[in-house]
C-alpha cells in the first residue's frame, strides 16, 4: 500500500491512537520552543492536526499557522476539528512545499520527518520557505530508537520510515542551509533544531 493511502486509511481513527501522556509531552515541547506571538508557523506533516491548538495558542491571534499534509483524509480530519481565522490548510508534499520563498518564521515538523520520501529535499524545502534566521524544529514524543523500532514492527508502507543517525541528520540540515543544529534524543522525546543562515 502506498504511504498516502496508508495514512488516508488511518485518518479517521488516528487521534484515538494518541495517548494523553504523548499529548502532554508535545505540549511541553511546544512551550519550550517559545514561539513568538505574531509569528507565522508552518506545521509540516500536520496529520490530523495534533499540534495545531498548541501552535495557535503559542502564536496568538496576531500570528498564523499554516498546516500542510500530503494525505487528504488526514487534512479532512484536522479541518473538521479546527477552524480559526489565522489557520490555513494546504495539501502538499514536504519535498515541494506550496509556499513562497521566505514565507514563514518557523517550521515545525512533528512525527512526520521519517515519512518524507526524500529527506534531503524536504530539508532544503524547509530552508527555502523559512525567513533568514528562521528556525526548523523536527520533533517526536519518543526517542529515535523507539520510533524506528515502531515503524519496523508496523511494516508495510512505513517499515522503511526511519530517523537517520544523528550525524546524518546533522549533515542533511547543514547541507540545506541550517546552522546551530542541535539534536536531543532521550527516552521520551526527540528534537532537532536549527537556524537558517
Amino acid at each position: 500500500m502506498p504511504k498516502k493511502a496508508y495514512f488516508d486509511e488511518k485518518a479517521a481513527k488516528w487521534d484515538t491512537l494518541i495517548e494523553d501522556e504523548v499529548i502532554l509531552r508535545l505540549k511541553n515541547m511546544v512551550v519550550e520552543l517559545a514561539l513568538s506571538q505574531g509569528s507565522k508557523v508552518l506545521d509540516l506533516g500536520t496529520g490530523t492536526g495534533v499540534l495545531i491548538p498548541m501552535l495557535i495558542e503559542a502564536v496568538g491571534l496576531s500570528g498564523t499557522v499554516v498546516a500542510i499534509d500530503f494525505a487528504p483524509q488526514m487534512l479532512a480530519e484536522a479541518r473538521k476539528k479546527y477552524q480559526w481565522p489565522n489557520l490555513e490548510f494546504l495539501e502538499g508534499d514536504a519535498e515541494d512545499i506550496p509556499l513562497a520563498d521566505q514565507a514563514v518564521d518557523e517550521v515545525v515538523c512533528n512525527s512526520a520527518f521519517p515519512h518524507f520520501d526524500d529527506l534531503r529535499q524536504a530539508a532544503k524545502e524547509m530552508s527555502r520557505v523559512l525567513k533568514r534566521g528562521g528556525r526548523v524544529s523536527v520533533l517526536h514524543p519518543h526517542s529515535r530508537d523507539y520510533i524506528n523500532d515502531l515503524h519496523a514492527s508496523l511494516g508495510g508502507a512505513v517499515r522503511n520510515c526511519m530517523i537517520p543517525e544523528a550525524d546524518v541528520m546533522h549533515a542533511i540540515f547543514s547541507e540545506a542551509g541550517f546552522e546551530n543544529i542541535s539534536i536531543e534524543d532521550v527516552p521520551q522525546r526527540y528534537l532537532l533544531t536549527g537556524r537558517k543562515v
